[in-house]
Parts: structure tokens; sequence; C-alpha cells
């Protein structure tokens, strides 16, 4: 994903968003959820760490079946405390696919009433005052606008932001001001408008946050104090309300349990995301009509998104895509790239290119291709392949005797290679990476492959050993064995 502008808050400047789409299918239906790689320290959210965690809780994915998604939560919620990214992505998808294999849409499989009137905040990033203006400019008839202050006392920013628009403001400290800055200046940012007040301060600041709550005409609500449902009690007694991200908290479960308990003690209901595609967001609107406040804009902040699902107008008004589930649809030849399985033909010309130039065509064929079980995948960039890789179930020869490998549960990778234009922008890496968690996904305990000499290098770096000595494969060059275990 890529902004359209260079996104800041006090905290981070973020020009690309890296994400992992999760699919899960059963009986032709596949339903998707979303984890970005965003605060990655915060949220043990890197990418390598969202593959890892998918292959450690592949073998409770495989037993496991959509029926009864929150009873699946509660499963993976105990396996993965610590991952509330990946935790998320998995509940959306699990959810999703339920409610299309019902035929219905999701808030429908929910239990909840169709969403009404849904209308989404603009959210207004750190930057110089004349380019938050313009952003604002870009965006007129919102409303409402959430704005993004590095200080509360330098109310220049909203002064100027006023001057173009009598929407309500809402503004957000993303942990990072101090209560003798905020305090003094209550009436002022009574008087521009602002009718909430999001997180001003750290989340451990419990203490500053309750003096507020008692002082501010503002309602404040929590957004990093409230991390999942154990966290309502505190908020509760410190904040007004509180604003629910399901890859925040965990998924669609949570933040379901979430905004019904805050709406049963009173509390002001915000819904908003993370740094994310349509892929997540289209799911989180379907629990739209439990909020008082919606944030959902960060699908219009995005150059290159990652399909089609929920929509907003020109003024933030939401549609929920007329489609089961979430309503999201992937699109491979959206700008941009993405891993994702393709058919055998598709992944043979890069073969030929990068590994086979001169030699055959047919060369780039092998008779493993169309073996069952076999799985070829694709960097695409704009729907086009420019990095691919393939998998076979297949046990290593008599020769190489990987240490702890059950029989019948070796994968060979084979034929990965990336175009020139794409060297050194991850599309390698990501596609690395799909293959070896699609291979835990199957069962495998070892992958294994004939690397070339200049490659070996690249593998050792991601996990793989070599075992024996360097040999030569005729009309090819020289290799070595090598491994990754799954475990």
């Amino acid at each position: 994903m890529t902004q359209r502008h260079l996104w800041r808050s006090a905290r981070e400047a973020i020009p690309v968003q890296r994400a992992l789409v999760v699919e899960v299918e059963q009986d032709g239906e596949s339903g998707f959820g979303e984890a970005s790689a965003f605060m990655t320290d915060h949220y043990n959210s890197g990418l390598d760490q969202l593959h890892a965690d998918l292959r450690r809780i592949a073998p409770l994915l495989i037993e496991m079946c959509p029926e009864d998604p929150f009873a699946v939560w509660r499963r993976l919620s105990a396996e993965l405390p610590d991952s509330p990214f990946v935790l998320a992505a998995l509940d959306t998808a699990v959810h999703d696919l339920r409610a299309r294999l019902l035929g219905v849409p999701l808030w429908k499989s929910l239990g909840l009433d169709r969403p009404q009137g849904l209308r989404s905040s603009f959210s207004i990033g750190l930057d110089e005052t004349e380019v938050m203006v313009r952003k604002l400019r870009e965006r007129p008839g919102w409303s409402a606008y959430k704005i993004k202050l590095a200080d509360p006392a330098d109310l220049t920013v909203l002064e100027e932001l006023r001057c173009h628009t009598d929407a309500p403001f809402y503004v957000d400290g993303n942990c990072g001001w101090e209560l003798s800055r905020l305090l003094p200046v209550l009436p002022e940012l009574t008087d521009l408008g602002v009718q909430l007040i999001e997180q001003p301060f750290p989340r451990s600041a419990w203490r500053d946050a309750r003096i507020l709550q008692e002082r501010s005409p503002i309602p404040v609500i929590a957004d990093e104090s409230i991390a999942s449902p154990r966290d309502l009690d505190a908020c509760t007694d410190a904040f007004d309300g509180i604003n629910v991200k399901p890859m925040k908290a965990g998924g669609i479960t949570p933040s379901l349990a979430l905004l019904r308990r805050a709406r049963e003690r009173g509390l002001v209901t915000m819904l908003g995301c993370m740094p994310e595609s349509v892929a997540g967001v289209s799911a989180t609107a379907h629990l739209g009509g439990l909020a008082d406040h919606l944030d959902v804009d960060a699908v219009d902040l995005l150059a290159v998104n990652t399909g089609h699902g929920l929509t907003l107008d020109g003024t933030g008004r939401v549609t929920l895509p007329d489609r089961p589930g979430s309503g999201f649809v992937p699109d491979p030849a959206a700008h941009g790239w993405r891993v994702r399985p393709v058919p055998a033909d598709d992944v043979r010309p890069i073969r030929h290119t990068v590994l086979r130039p001169g030699q055959p065509v047919s060369s780039c064929a092998y008779p493993e291709d169309d073996r069952a079980g076999a799985r070829h995948f694709a960097a695409l960039l704009a729907g086009r392949p420019v990095g691919v890789a393939s998998l076979y179930d297949e046990d290593p020869p008599g020769e190489h005797a990987v240490p702890g490998l059950i029989p019948g549960r070796g994968r060979r990778l084979r034929g990965m290679a990336t175009l020139d234009e794409v060297r050194g922008t991850g599309a390698g890496l990501a596609i690395l990476r799909t293959v070896l968690t699609n291979a835990a996904l199957s069962g495998a305990g070892v992958v294994w492959c004939n690397a070339r000499i200049s490659a070996a290098g690249f593998y050792t770096k991601h996990g793989f050993r070599i075992l024996g000595p360097e040999y030569e494969i005729p009309d090819i060059g020289p290799h070595v064995f090598m491994y990754w275990s799954v475990s």
C-alpha cells in the first residue's frame, strides 16, 4: 500500500505501508483479513514475525472450520497473546468466510442491524501548516476532520484550517502531548470547534488522563490505551470514550465485545483503523452501526490499494459492497506488487528469462509442474509476474538425509527467480516468505532446494542451511543442497 501523501503523526512518517492479506478457504469460498507491518516492535507485526506466527499455528488452522468464528478466536487468541495483528487477520478472515458461506453480508452474520448513514472523518497527518490546509481543501465537505497535532498549545494549524471549513475537528495527540500544555488551551480548542480529543498522553499516563477527563469540556477518547477488552475498566475510569480498531484489538470478535460493552457504560464510541487497505477496512465498517463516530478514511488516503470493497464518496459517505461477507475482492492487477498463487504457465516465462537464458523454452517446463499438490507463486506488479517460485510435495533425495525429517513431509522449492526490475524491492523475500508459510500450512516439516551458489547467501540469510559439498548441475552451474526446517 502506498500513501497519496507522506503520512505523519507525532510518532512516525509512513510513505509506504506493507501488509499481509490472509485468505482462508472452504468449499470454494474465501474469506480475507489483513495485518499491517505497522509499529512492528510494539505490535509484534513485522512481516517475518507475521509469517512465523502463521507457520507456528498451522496445525491448528488445518483442524478448524468457520462454523463458529468466536470459538476459533478463543483457540487462536490463546496461541497468539502477543500478536494482535495476525490474530485480527485470521479472525476477520474466518468471520468473512462464514458470512460468504451463508451468502449474507458480514453485519448480518454477526446478528447486527444494517449499518445506515455511515460517514467517516477525514484524517490530516502532521505536516507544515500550508500542507495540512491543502489536504483539507482537497477533501472539502466531510462531516468531520481528524487533525494530528504535535503540540496542543500551538493553535496556528487549527486556526488556519478553521478558515476553510465549518465541520467539527477531532484532534489526535498520538500519545505525544503534555498535560501542562493542554489544560490552559481547552477554552480555545472549544472555540475552534474541537469536539473530540484522542489519546493525548502516553498509555502509561493514567493520572494525567483522569485529570484531563475531570477538567475538559471536550470529550476525551482512548486509542493506544484501549488495546483489548481487558483495558476497558481502566479506560472507563480515565476517558469519556474509546476508539476501537479491530486490527489492534485482535479482530472482529473482541471489537464487537468492546463496542457493545462501551455502549452499555455510556462511553463515546469511535470505530477506526490502522494504516491498512480496503481488505481490512471493508470488514471493519460492518460494525459501524455500533459506533458514534467512524474513522475509516485509510482507504481514501491510499494511492495503491489491494482490491475492491468499501467505498467513500467525496464527502466521506461510506458504501458497503453489495456482496456477501465483507465484500472485499482482491485485484491482482492493481498497481504495486503482491504475491499470489498462479498457474504453472505463468511462472515459466520468468524461469526462462532468469534461470535458463539461451536454452530452449521447453527446459522451463519441469516434470513436477503438473503433479498433484504442486503450487506456483508469483509476485505480480500491476498484474504482471515479476518474480516466481514453485513448491512440490517431495522428500529430499536419499543422499541428503535432512535431520529429523519425517517421510512424506518434505517440500521442494524450485524455479525461484525475480526480474532485474524488482531486485532490491523485497519482492524475492516476499515470495520466499509466502512459499514457506504455504509449505507449513500444507503440513511440511522441511523445505529443500538445489540452490545456485550465487543465491546461497540469500537463502542462508533467511534460515536455510547447507548440507553436503558443492556440486555441478550440467548446463546450469555449481549448486549446494539447502534446507529450511519448519519447527
